[in-house]
């Protein structure tokens, strides 16, 4: 016997705020004189929101009327009531999970997600996620390789490690399209890279020179954890808080997500048109990369990753009771 269960992932993420729906298939593949062993055998994505800029009162502080505003009219815009929605997961990721009120935009979004709900943030847990959601842990599978992919964000690059399938490690680091923003002036430099470059600090011109600078510094440190480069004091520089140490990996394949991702493949002609390092970020990523003896993969999905991971894979059933696990590493 099969039934379905209407799931939703909603991401708030340092540059971006979205949300999917899915429909997650359960079934019993026990025999009837055996304990209940209840499987997700099948997840379709019923509708993908617009992106939205993920709305701020200041650098410190997320609106979150704002974001609440924006899932409560693309739930309109999905022809979904609320109380439809029997499972999910509300994350919050990158820089954005600093913000001071953090949590209680968590506890103001948690009743748009159903009862079995996960509402957390961690580089950690979205490495994973995000992994998922590119499908990296399937080419794995399927190939019988190691895939390392990186899903590289607004503030943040979150790296998981699969071989055959499964996960073996995960890791985080400061690096993200959104680290530096400008108009025709510099408007905000994050703290990992001010007074390191020069010409990069808010105020200055925004001089695509300087900034190519900082980004090259930071695409060789994520080629440095794929083992294309010799590691550096890079790989502790650029270490986010609370996250497992970075180290170096060899994999067989490597995979990208996130914002960049797209930029990574093909970006904008002109560098300024998201007034952030984005696309001069996944230029120099491509660089590095693209010497890499054919191992650069493309994500299935790349700025959805994440959220199409909450929405689609946050949900484990074992038996006849739903658990969560926290993986140590």
């Amino acid at each position: 016997m099969k039934e379905t269960l209407l799931s939703v992932g909603i991401d708030i993420g340092t540059s971006t705020t979205q949300l999917v729906l899915s429909r997650l298939t359960i079934q019993n593949k026990a025999n009837p004189f055996s304990v209940p062993r209840i499987s997700i055998t099948q997840r379709e994505i019923l509708y993908r929101s617009a992106i939205h800029f993920t709305p701020l009162v200041d650098e410190r502080t997320i609106d979150a009327e704002g974001v609440r505003a924006i899932v409560e009219r693309e739930y309109e815009a999905a022809g979904v009531d609320r109380s439809r929605i029997e499972t999910g997961a509300v994350i919050i990721t990158g820089e954005t999970a600093r913000k001071e009120n953090a949590a209680q935009v968590l506890e103001a979004l948690s009743d748009f997600a159903g009862d079995f709900v996960v509402a957390t943030a961690g580089p950690d847990l979205e490495s994973i996620l995000a992994a998922r959601g590119a499908e990296a842990d399937r080419l794995s599978e399927e190939r019988g390789a190691s895939v390392l992919n990186f899903d590289v964000g607004g503030g943040t690059s979150n790296l998981a490690l699969y071989e055959k399938g499964r996960l073996k490690a995960v890791t985080c680091l400061d690096i993200g399209g959104r680290l530096v923003r400008y108009g025709d002036r510099i408007d905000y430099v994050a703290p990992v890279l001010k007074g390191r470059f020069p010409g990069v600090e808010p105020g200055a011109a925004a001089d695509r020179a300087a900034l190519e600078g900082a980004v090259r510094e930071m695409a060789e440190t994520l080629a440095q954890t794929a083992g294309l480069l010799p590691p550096t004091d890079g790989l502790e520089r650029y270490a986010t808080a609370g996250a497992v140490p970075p180290r170096v990996f060899h994999p067989d394949y490597v995979t990208f997500s996130g914002g960049v991702a797209d930029c990574v493949r093909e970006g904008p002609e002109d560098w300024r048109a998201y007034g952030d390092i984005g696309p001069l970020l996944g230029k120099a990523i491509r660089e590095f990369f693209e010497a890499g003896g054919g191992r650069l993969r493309r994500g299935r999905e790349t700025i959805r990753a994440t959220v199409v991971g909450a929405g689609s894979h946050s949900t484990q059933l074992s038996g006849s009771t739903v658990f969560y696990r926290e993986i140590p590493f």
